[in-house]
Order: C-alpha cells, then sequence, then structure tokens
C-alpha cells in the first residue's frame, strides 16, 4: 500500500525548545532591566527570545496556511551543526539524526505551544524527527499524509 503526500511546508525558522513559564515569571517583565540580578536578566533574555520564536513561527505558519490536522501530519525538526564543528563532521552530520540535546518532545511543545490554542485534538503524528542540517539556521518541516485511521473509528 502506498502512502500519498498531500502537500508539505516548510517554514524558515531556526527550531526552538519549549521554555517552562511559571505565574512568578510575569515579575521579570515589570522590573526596569538595569534593576534586575544577573540570573533575573538572563531568565527574562530566555523568555523574550522563546516569546519571540512563537511569534514569528506564528506568521509564517499563518503565511503559508499551515494547520494542524486531528491525524496524518509529520513534523521533521532541522537543527543547524554547530560552529565549532569541523567541516568534516559538518558535512558527515547532514540531514543525519539528531540523537543529542535539545530533545524531540521539548521541540514539539514549543511548536504546539505557538500553533496551537489547545492540543486536544490532535490524536495522531505520522512522523516525527529532528536531524541535523549544514546551515546556518535550521527550519520545520510539516507534511500531511492521508489520514490512516477514520476519525470517528472505534477501536475495541
Amino acid at each position: 500500500m502506498t502512502e500519498k503526500i498531500r502537500k508539505k511546508i516548510v517554514l524558515n525558522v531556526t527550531p526552538q525548545t519549549h521554555i517552562r513559564s511559571t505565574q512568578g515569571d510575569r515579575i521579570f517583565f515589570r522590573i526596569p532591566r538595569e534593576r534586575l540580578n544577573p540570573r533575573g536578566l538572563e531568565r527574562l533574555k530566555r523568555l523574550e527570545k522563546y516569546n519571540d520564536y512563537k511569534a514569528e513561527l506564528l506568521t509564517l505558519a499563518r503565511k503559508n496556511k499551515l494547520v494542524f490536522p486531528e491525524q496524518g501530519l509529520e513534523i521533521n525538526f532541522y537543527l543547524p551543526v554547530p560552529k565549532s564543528w569541523g567541516k568534516w563532521k559538518k558535512k558527515d552530520s547532514h540531514l543525519k539524526l539528531h540523537t543529542s540535546k535539545p530533545d524531540l518532545s521539548n521541540l514539539l511543545k514549543a511548536a504546539e505551544d505557538a500553533l496551537l490554542v489547545e492540543d486536544k485534538y490532535i490524536a495522531h503524528y505520522a512522523g516525527l524527527s529532528k536531524r541535523w542540517v549544514n546551515q546556518e539556521n535550521g527550519y520545520i518541516e510539516f507534511i500531511y499524509h492521508t489520514p490512516s485511521i477514520g476519525s470517528r473509528d472505534l477501536l475495541l
């Protein structure tokens, strides 16, 4: 049985991981930067970077008319190789599976957090992966597959 790929969307934004934020983090946005201690300023910058990532991802998704179906979506995260790696290692790692930090679940959580109001409607992903890419910036690839299970099927 051959599976049909209906559509592929690539968003040119380097993937980032989900950051756990609490109600207490709101205080960092109220205190002037010059009054924050170094750890507080570091936390504020990380929160701002994550919020900017979510806003950019949402803008690109709307521009490309990206919609999350309840099933059949494959998501591939492509992360740039570190600049400190040698040319041979960069070339060798291109498009190979990324088996170190950040973990796949946190990359997925960040994408879902940016693109979905509620993720309870997602029942099945056709595939998830994270790979190295020998480029300055990474990207996220969304591939729509034909659903394999009817949405009203009962699995007994």
